[in-house]
């Protein structure tokens, strides 16, 4: 009893404030530490974004005589445009289609999953804002014992195209780190002009482990190349394997930004393609409808999204998503909810 009250008390004491001024201070990406191939580290070597400054010569505009000026007897105000935060909608991406020529051993499977995967993607219209950041609370059994940040760091290059570098961070709350600590980190980049993911890495600083993930997407030879490295106590486990892909597909953390530029019409379903450890997951996704939900920012209006696997894998395990998005021009992620073996585990937003 007495050890419960503990928990208790580091669970209220854990202060929004601190973890927002803990995590903020680094919102760089994590390095994984894996063996990666000479070439391949080159190719997918992300690079700064270079802003180009255009310097525009000052022409000299002859300035009309007195005598040329003309005033007219009834001088009437031409009326300014009105000034508006309104922003012109994004248009669609120009969805590329795949390769024509594919290699001879080229699995026929992933062929249908193309198609269906470049319908969703003609849907798909870019909606990411710059910098943006939003915290979550990680709610399991009736207390936080986590919590998560996601921001898009903006435009970065990789191979000579322009990505978006999108982050998150997830930290374990105190009183749950004496139990067994979680610091871990996601970067994903993904291209600005088809929204494809490109880099992926997962970096684990946990009390029993530590992990390193990389995953490299190549749409030029469909293929994605995984490096791994797993570190216990007792053993060192490293992995480097190799596999096709479909040309649209995402990994398991940039598809929750890709909902943010589809229709999310009542009833719409989706079959999107996401790539972890060379396994192709197809992230089947219905949108359940518009209700109220209550946050920590009060009352928002949000659309319901919920999204059905069968992947076995570590981190997308068999089972039900469900997300929900705000319904406006934002579509912040609001809420997210996840079932496991012994209930669900839900993140909320929470109140800056």
């Amino acid at each position: 009893m007495k050890y419960f009250a503990l928990i208790i008390l580091f669970a209220c004491s854990w202060n929004h404030k601190d973890f927002e001024k803990t995590l903020s201070k680094d919102v760089s990406a994590a390095d994984p530490q894996v063996e990666v191939d000479a070439s391949l580290r080159d190719k997918f070597e992300v690079q700064e974004k270079k802003v180009e400054t255009k310097v525009e010569e000052k022409k000299e505009v002859a300035q009309p005589s007195k005598k040329d000026i003309k005033v007219k007897p009834d001088n009437k105000k031409v009326p300014l445009p009105a000034v508006t935060n309104k922003t012109k909608a994004s248009a669609p991406i120009v969805v590329k289609a795949a390769p024509k020529k594919l290699p001879e051993d080229y699995p026929v499977e992933l062929i249908e999953v193309e198609k269906k995967a470049s319908a969703v993607w003609k849907q798909y219209k870019p909606n990411h804002n710059l910098e943006d950041k939003i915290f979550l609370n990680i709610n399991y059994m009736g207390m936080t014992v986590g919590k998560i940040m996601f921001t898009n760091n903006g435009k970065k290059v990789i191979n000579d195209k322009e990505v978006w570098h999108f982050h998150a961070r997830f930290k374990s709350a105190p009183f749950y780190s004496r139990i067994y600590e979680l610091d871990d980190t996601v970067d994903t980049y993904v291209t600005t002009d088809e929204f494809l993911s490109t880099r992926y890495s997962l970096v684990q600083r946990e009390s029993k482990q530590d992990v390193d993930d990389l995953q490299l997407h190549d749409r030029e030879q469909l293929k994605t190349f995984w490096f791994y490295k797993r570190v216990t106590k007792d053993k060192e486990k490293e992995k480097k394997e190799s596999k096709y892909i479909p040309y649209h597909s995402l990994d398991p953390f940039s598809v929750v930004f890709f909902y943010q530029g589809l229709p999310l019409k009542d009833g719409d379903v989706y079959e999107i393609p996401l790539i972890n450890k060379t396994k192709i997951l197809i992230f089947k996704t219905t949108v359940i409808g518009r209700e109220t939900i209550e946050t920590t920012r009060g009352e928002k209006k949000a659309i319901k999204v919920h999204a059905v696997t069968q992947y076995t894998g570590d981190h997308l395990k068999s089972g039900e998503l469900t997300f929900w998005f705000s319904d406006d021009n934002k579509r912040t992620l609001l809420k997210g909810q996840a079932k496991i073996k012994i209930g669900s585990v839900t993140a909320e937003i929470v109140n800056k």
